[in-house]
């Protein structure tokens, strides 16, 4: 978002503009502002009649009732609901209070919105590209509203917003892109009402164009960024956790190389050794769990800030040991399923959470969100994008084999959920004898029975012949097999339970491997069925063997995937964005002290 000044919605403020409705505008027109929500709104089923759940919603832009005025119960009066959990779009007039458009999304940072309506049917526009298209409207008439924040009884919008635009036409995606982060002029063709609400001090918000649809301001706040405190990029910080192997020690390689090229010290802590520290990097990697050892780290580290990872204990011993920084509580994923994390905060973390750390920090997961939401709610959270370096782990060309392979990554245990890999596995061979399974895993953190168990799988389902396994392999490795697996003609099977992040997924992805996956919340930032990957129900193998036979036999949409993954992965996970969340956490912390 590119204005400084903007206006602060608490949940009980409104902007009424001198047209309430813009009723000369029918069927076809385009509604987009600019938006940083901090609440969730409810989430309602779509539908085409009747009333839908009457509270709970963020309206950023109300949908004000059709009929007022002349009465006329076929005319409907559109609105947004915008949350941190995604966007609906509503319709209200006589007993019609209805959504035709939802769209599940982590929206936690400044996001561009754009609703355009064709022909009573809308379509959603996130950041400039389309993402759902919605129900065609039963009613005749539809009309952009004039008000905004909300309405009682049904919901107001928490959060920010700024530069509000309506236009009497259907905006295309490349106007949207080519302007959205632009100031207008005013004057533009199509342009109806335009609010910038760059006014900083005022109780109005003017319309820059000339039809002079001024908005009266009722409770919500100026917001003037007087220039954040940027923390000294000169300081030194701890990451800690249990063991240096799977995706943390991934992560933490990632944003050691994304952190210390602007200047910012990391120093890594392991309460014991793993098969990741093959992975050299040029710092201080500490292995002990002993108090003396760890208060001797911190007392020499002079750590502005420590992240620890998962440690709930280590929370505690850091601030007995008389650390004084920025403690913060970091999760990249939280056991098995969704219940076991609500149990585990509730049960165990809250007290130790609330007691000893700052802040809580993890990634875009809709699960672990709604957890931390619902048991820290006056706790400082930070939720963003983890990073990746795709200059130096990418696609190779290495020779093509001869046989498709279908590659699995993980630990042989039940959240990783290798059985149903084998047996996904097994159900293609069937169809395709010459298919190789490659498995890649930390052969150092099993337990016999499982590895008992998996040996048996094996020979019950004849696939000996027909797999590899690749036990603790260095990471700069897995960009050739990732880019051998995606030439081969095969893809990544993911078959995870739960998923906190799911770096093999993006690893593949940035090696035009292609990945089939469980539904899982952790790889939804990078999958978009059948656009990005494909993904398959938990537990479905029919399912997963449909899906991974149109993977190995449709060509163009192979390709397709195969390119859109890797264009998405270098746009939305950069070292540099981490940097900049990284910073404006600490900067946040310092600010709040």
């Amino acid at each position: 978002m590119f204005r400084d000044v903007f206006l602060k919605f608490d949940g009980n403020d409104i902007i009424t503009t001198q047209e309430k409705l813009f009723k000369n505008t029918q069927n076809t027109f385009t509604i987009e502002f600019w938006a940083k929500p901090e609440s969730t709104r409810e989430i309602d089923k779509e539908s085409r009649k009747g009333i839908s759940r009457t509270s709970g919603q963020r309206f950023a832009v109300t949908p004000v009732f059709g009929a007022i005025g002349e009465g006329n119960s076929s005319r409907a009066g559109v609105g947004v609901s915008v949350g941190t959990n995604g966007v609906s779009v509503y319709e209200h007039t006589t007993n019609h209070l209805v959504t035709t458009l939802v769209f599940e999304t982590i929206i936690n940072d400044w996001t561009h919105i754009a609703v355009v309506y064709v022909n009573r049917k809308s379509s959603l526009y996130i950041n400039g590209e389309l993402v759902k298209k919605g129900l065609r409207s039963r009613k005749n008439i539809l009309v952009p509203s004039g008000v905004f924040g909300g309405v009682e009884p049904y919901g107001f919008y928490i959060g920010s917003l700024s530069e509000i635009r309506i236009w009497e036409t259907a905006r295309t995606e490349l106007q949207i892109q080519a302007n959205m982060s632009k100031e207008l002029n005013g004057n533009e063709d199509g342009l109806l009402g335009y609010w910038k609400m760059n006014e900083g001090a005022e109780a109005i918000i003017h319309d820059s164009t000339n039809n002079n649809h001024n908005g009266i301001i009722e409770g919500a706040q100026w917001n003037i960024s007087k220039g954040k405190n940027v923390p000294n990029q000169n300081m030194t910080v701890l990451f800690t956790f249990f063991v240096p192997s799977g995706g943390v020690e991934t992560l933490n390689r990632q944003r050691f190389y994304a952190l210390n090229g602007k200047g910012i010290k990391c120093d890594f802590l392991y309460s014991q050794s793993g098969t990741g520290l093959q992975n050299k990097i040029e710092t201080s990697i500490f292995i002990t769990n002993k108090d003396d050892e760890i208060k001797d780290i911190i007392e020499k580290g002079n750590y502005k800030a420590i992240v620890v990872g998962s440690d709930l204990m280590l929370l505690k011993r850091l601030r007995d040991f008389g650390y004084q920084g920025y403690l913060i509580y970091e999760i990249q994923g939280l056991g098995f399923n969704k219940e076991y994390a609500n149990e585990f905060l509730k049960n165990h973390a809250y007290p130790i959470v609330n007691d000893y750390c700052d802040a809580i920090l993890y990634p875009q997961t809709p699960h672990l969100i709604e957890a931390f939401e619902t048991y820290f709610p006056n706790k400082k959270k930070f939720c963003f994008h983890n990073c990746f370096n795709t200059k130096d782990f990418n696609y190779l060309v290495k020779p093509k084999k001869s046989s498709p392979i279908i590659g699995w990554v993980g630990r042989l245990e039940d959240n990783k959920n290798w059985r149903d890999f084998l047996s996904i596995g097994a159900k293609l061979i069937k169809e395709n004898s010459s298919i190789r399974l490659w498995m890649f895993e930390d052969n150092t953190l099993s337990i016999s029975s499982e590895r008992l168990a998996f040996e048996q799988k094996i020979r019950e389902l004849n696939l000996k012949n027909h797999l590899m396994i690749y036990a603790n392999q260095p990471h700069s490795k897995m960009a050739e097999y990732f880019s051998i697996i995606g030439d081969s003609g095969g893809f990544l099977c993911s078959t995870s339970k739960v998923e906190g992040f799911g770096y093999a997924v993006l690893e593949a992805m940035i090696c035009r491997c292609p990945v089939l996956s469980t539904d899982s919340d952790g790889v939804r930032s990078f999958i978009t069925h059948n656009v990005t990957g494909k993904f398959f129900e938990l537990g479905n193998i029919d399912q997963a063997v449909e899906e991974g036979r149109e993977l190995l036999s449709n060509t163009s949409l192979r390709e397709d995937i195969r390119q859109k993954s890797v264009e998405h992965i270098e746009a939305h996970f950069t070292p540099d964005k981490y940097v900049e969340n990284f910073l404006n956490m600490i900067s946040d912390l310092e600010n709040a002290n």
